[in-house]
């Protein structure tokens, strides 16, 4: 069976039309996939960062360490052993100061927990990952607030993610996020 030049024409013509409406549509939805699995990155990590900063009260309130100046030494077995996991733990996964009775001075430790949590504390390696996730400034793009309230620890989290498909510099979509953790005191 023969096609008239006539229906062929229709068919192109109706194939320039569709097309473009269907990889429009696609690009679509591969960059509300691609916002939906940054921002489900940052969540997890916010909130292992989170939770493991909530344990920092407890390792510094109520363990005995022989690091500490003063008269403390360790006051049982249990305290000797936290307190040698303690110090030869990297930095970015617990701290030995008591940070969070002052929160508003505590945006580099949260910060280093984050990149910690986020790539094992390797600055460079999470730099380069907030680029591939398309969060605008990368790491210094994401402002760090931490609350102490009564037992409570509330971090939060404030960036733009950087939509895949930019039509017309309009991709650039503001997050917030924030996780409440009990302080273990």
């Amino acid at each position: 069976m023969e096609i008239c030049k006539k229906e062929r024409g229709s068919v192109t013509l109706e194939t320039s039309i569709v097309l473009p409406i269907f990889i429009f549509l696609f690009m679509f939805i591969y960059g509300l996939f691609s916002v939906v699995s940054a921002q489900n990155q940052m969540t997890h990590t916010l909130i292992q960062a989170t939770k493991s900063l909530s344990l920092d009260s407890y390792l510094t309130e109520n363990v005995d360490s022989a690091a500490e100046a003063g008269t403390k030494f360790w006051g049982g077995l249990s305290d000797m052993v936290l307190d040698i996991v303690r110090i030869d733990n990297d930095p970015n996964f617990t701290s030995q100061t008591d940070w969070y009775k002052t929160p508003e001075s505590s945006g580099d430790i949260v910060k280093d927990r984050f990149v910690g949590y986020l790539a094992g504390g390797d600055e460079s390696a999470a730099r380069e990952k907030l680029d591939n996730l398309g969060i605008v400034g990368g790491l210094d793009g994401i402002t760090f607030e931490t609350e102490v309230n009564g037992e409570s620890l509330t971090v939060t989290i404030k960036y733009e993610i950087q939509y895949w498909f930019d039509f017309l510099d309009m991709g650039k979509i503001p997050m917030e996020q924030t996780v409440t953790s009990r302080l273990w005191m």
